[in-house]
């Protein structure tokens, strides 16, 4: 597999790349600010991109839409056309949904191999904001089907917000505030007090 996560914005946006070596098949994963470069990444690798995927509809990750789109034969992907447990082959990888609603609710994240891609539901130490009760106790549950991964599924937000790139879930559940919260089921009065 070819992984890259590509700083992509004012935002601290993370843009993705999802590639199988042997076809050659990639996906882009929230172009966000910076489109160009990201094609460019892609086009160093002769790359053909099959799927362009939203983890949501936030303007910081779909920014870049209209770019790639333009510039591609890539079918958009968002939760309006996949839904939970979904998967989309690139090759010979196979890309699982999961719908993941709280922060958003179209947010999905996207599990290849060992790497989740979480969007704005998980960040490293921290979780994505919601605007109401009904949304934090979504997210509650949203987060709760993440944490039943294994400990060992590498974590790569929608958003460089740490000092640290990437992490785990097994991190996540031992350094993550929210995440203990969660853990505690107490998460819903965490989020709209912190």
């Amino acid at each position: 597999m070819i992984f890259k996560q590509i700083k992509a914005g004012v935002g601290k946006n993370f843009a993705y790349i999802i590639a199988d070596e042997s076809s050659q098949e990639a996906a882009i994963v929230d172009p966000s600010f910076m489109p160009r470069k990201v094609l460019q990444t892609a086009a160093a690798d002769n790359l053909t991109i099959k799927y362009l995927i939203n983890t949501h509809s936030h303007f910081d990750h779909t920014y870049g839409n209209r770019y790639v789109l333009a510039h591609t034969n890539a079918v958009l992907i968002n939760a309006s056309v996949v839904h939970d447990q979904d998967e989309l082959k690139l090759g010979n990888l196979s890309l699982k949904i999961l719908a993941t609603p709280g922060h958003s609710e179209d947010s999905i994240c996207i599990l290849v191999e060992n790497k989740l891609l979480t969007g704005d539901t998980l960040f490293i130490g921290d979780v994505g904001i919601t605007s109401s009760e009904e949304d934090a106790a979504t997210e509650f549950n949203s987060i709760k089907k993440l944490l039943e991964l294994d400990d060992n599924i590498e974590v790569y937000p929608g958003h460089d917000y740490s000092s640290i790139p990437f992490s785990s879930i097994g991190y996540e559940k031992q350094h993550n505030l929210c995440v203990k919260n969660v853990l505690a089921n107490d998460f819903a009065n965490f989020l709209l007090n912190k």
